[in-house]
């Protein structure tokens, strides 16, 4: 399971930033013809903007990370209308390849102002850096904005400061000064600058959103970035009124002013606009690549579009401003609108559930004995059984399950892995239910499929069957099957409620965890632990790598959940949804740092399972996880490790 770096706070400001602050906006062309041209009314316009980009910014971070999605169609649309998300979803991928147009013209105009090169150049350059920037992934692309974006805004900030000091602002009256026919008063203007802005934000934020560390770095980061915004606005609007009718006159105000200042100064902001220039063509030409399906072609449909956008940029970059942004705004208002309600809509689902249904007619625990827990999941439409336990508490599996049910069909079972104590009991549900629909891993349908594998699961399952006197001789595999084989981001559908399903190596290669909407209710795998009964321990489970177990812990720990629901134990108290995952990442941390030290003491296998055995086993635990079981583990762990050792050190 690959993961992308996550991201804090600052780096979340970072996108949020960078996501508009492109040639209009650095160059304090945007700032002036959409504010600075109103005079002093042009204050009040930055500061309906900034409010309304802060939350705006609030609403896209909170629906992103409540639907798990960075769908602009699944953003913007309430209700779930899927034709709607889809035709909304490709508008705003038009919308956002729009902004190559306008960076590609501006990259065009500055360098040949500047350095009176060909006005075809600079956009080429642009569109080249940025095909290169999108053609890697979002980690890529978050870098370039972690790494320029603080540069920039400093920059910035510097130049405006330099400016107002050198050429302080002179009169500002409530004239109006050419106002764009689209756009002619400031309050008008405001709002379609705040809408022509969001067109930009949402991919972006989304994104950021999802890859943030938690969900509280999101909020902070969204905030930063939101606030900077107005702030930066405010400055550049100071600076660009310093002289009215030099603003008016200038395709690029601030960096007029900054050649004012001195030559050197010009050439650096010249520096910044095109990096400024460069981000954002980025960020927005990312969020067109993520409505493009996945398929060979994908990066020659991505070359093809910047060099169609390169080529209508040449039209000019200050008569794209005057008329074509005001003219997206417009457009991004009736998406203000939609993405407004859908926050509502979101809002609303999710605080209107809980308070109304009981976890207890969603979730019936239905174990036939000790081992893995059994969980019906009982929903609107469908039904799903999460793991069987063992064999041989099969029939009081199967009465708990007929009790809930009473005639109504089992439509899916859900497996966390392939163990004998979790699916034991599998061959008896299939017979019971012929038609249930079985879903496992790729790993777990390939275990299956192994003869050895499948008769180890008969013999552990026989080895329960004597612990606990049951009829060792009704123990049977036969039958046992995957019908539906799970990968990353696969959806099981009950109806009103969505199971996602996720890869969460660690413990095995076929351990599964599955995520539970709109209740969010997250069934671990136990490849991120056992909590023991005391409520202060964690048994680790680890059999494959502890290195995968860590990952998979921290990656759950970043999903929306409420409600752990963790194998041999059930539905956690809520008071350990803020502290499990970091437990349990401290106690395999411990784990691990004991089996390496006792291996490089030189330790054989069997010394160092005495050693473990000290710590991690007592008769208390035998209830439900036989000795043999725990032994047989343990040493597979080892014996890795010491592989691992090896190889490391050949």
């Amino acid at each position: 399971m690959k993961q992308i770096k996550k991201l804090n706070s600052l780096s979340v400001a970072g996108l949020y930033v960078g996501a508009i602050m492109g040639a209009g906006f650095a160059s304090g062309r945007e700032t002036w013809q959409f504010f600075g041209v109103f005079g002093k009314q042009g204050v009040w316009g930055i500061a309906i903007f900034a409010v309304l980009f802060l939350l705006i910014g609030h609403f896209i971070r909170y629906i992103a990370i409540k639907l798990n999605t960075n769908d602009m169609g699944k953003i913007i649309v309430p209700g779930n209308n899927q034709k709607l998300e889809s035709f909304v979803g490709y508008f705003m991928a038009v919308i956002l390849a729009n902004v190559l147009v306008i960076m590609t013209a501006a990259g065009s105009a500055l360098l040949n102002q500047q350095f009176g090169l060909p006005y075809w150049v600079g956009g080429i350059v642009i569109m080249v850096l940025v095909v290169l920037t999108v053609l890697g992934d979002f980690e890529r692309l978050s870098g370039v904005f972690r790494y320029i974006m603080p540069v920039l805004c400093v920059s910035m900030v510097v130049t405006c400061t330099m400016v107002l000091i050198v050429n302080p602002a002179g009169e500002v009256t409530e004239e109006v000064i050419n106002p764009s026919p689209v756009a002619p008063n400031w309050f008008i203007s405001a709002l379609s600058y705040t809408a022509y802005n969001v067109l930009a934000l949402i991919s972006i934020v989304a994104t950021a959103s999802l890859n943030s560390k938690t969900e509280k770095t999101a909020i902070i980061g969204t905030s930063i970035g939101g606030l900077f915004l107005g702030i930066l606005a405010i400055l550049i609007l100071f600076t660009v009124q310093c002289d009215m009718s030099f603003s008016q006159e200038s395709d690029m105000p601030v960096l007029g002013y900054a050649d004012r200042v001195s030559a050197s100064l010009g050439l650096a902001y010249t520096v910044i606009l095109f990096c400024t220039i460069y981000s954002a063509a980025a960020g927005n030409f990312y969020g067109f690549t993520t409505k493009i399906k996945e398929s060979p072609n994908k990066k020659k449909i991505i070359v093809a579009a910047a060099f169609f956008a390169y080529f209508i940029g040449l039209i000019g970059f200050k008569n794209i401003v005057k008329y074509i942004s005001p003219i997206m705004g417009y457009m991004g208002l009736i998406i203000i609108i939609m993405l407004v309600c859908n926050f509502i809509f979101t809002w609303k689902k999710e605080h209107k559930k809980m308070d109304k249904i009981s976890l207890d007619k969603i979730l019936v625990r239905v174990t036939g004995g000790p081992g893995g827990e059994a969980v019906l999941i009982k929903g609107k439409d469908k039904t799903a059984l999460h793991d069987c336990g063992m064999a041989c508490f099969n029939e009081e599996l199967i009465k708990n399950i007929e009790n809930e049910l009473l005639d109504k069909p089992l439509d899916y079972v859900i497996l966390s892995h392939s163990h004998y104590d979790h699916m034991g009991a599998l061959p008896y549900i299939i017979k019971r239910w012929p038609g249930v629909t079985v879903c496992g891993s790729k790993k777990t349908f390939e275990v299956f499929n192994r003869q050895g594998a499948v008769d180890m699961i008969v013999s552990m399952g026989k080895s329960a069957s004597e612990f606990y006197e049951r009829d060792t001789d009704e123990i049977t595999a036969e039958g046992i099957r995957v019908d539906k084989v799970l990968e990353n981001g696969d959806i099981i559908d009950l109806g009103d409620e969505k199971i996602l399903c996720f890869e969460t190596r660690g413990h095995t290669d076929c351990s599964m965890s599955y995520f539970m909407q709109p209740y969010g209710i997250l069934f671990t795998s136990e490849s991120t632990g056992v909590l023991e009964k005391d409520g202060n321990s964690i048994h680790t489970s680890v059999l494959k790598s502890f290195d995968e177990s860590i990952e998979s812990a921290e990656f759950l720990k970043l999903l929306p959940y409420k409600h752990l629901l963790l194998p041999h134990y059930g539905i956690l108290p809520e008071e350990y949804n803020d502290k499990y995952f970091d437990m349990y990442i401290e106690a395999a941390e411990k784990e691990k740092k004991l089996i390496e030290d006792l291996i490089k003491d030189g330790f054989t296998v069997e010394q160092i399972f005495e050693k473990h055995k000290d710590v991690y086993w007592s008769e208390e635990k035998a209830v439900n996880h036989p000795f043999r079981a725990y032994k047989m583990n343990t040493e597979i762990i080892i014996k890795r490790m010491i592989k691992e050792t090896k190889n490391e050190l050949s």
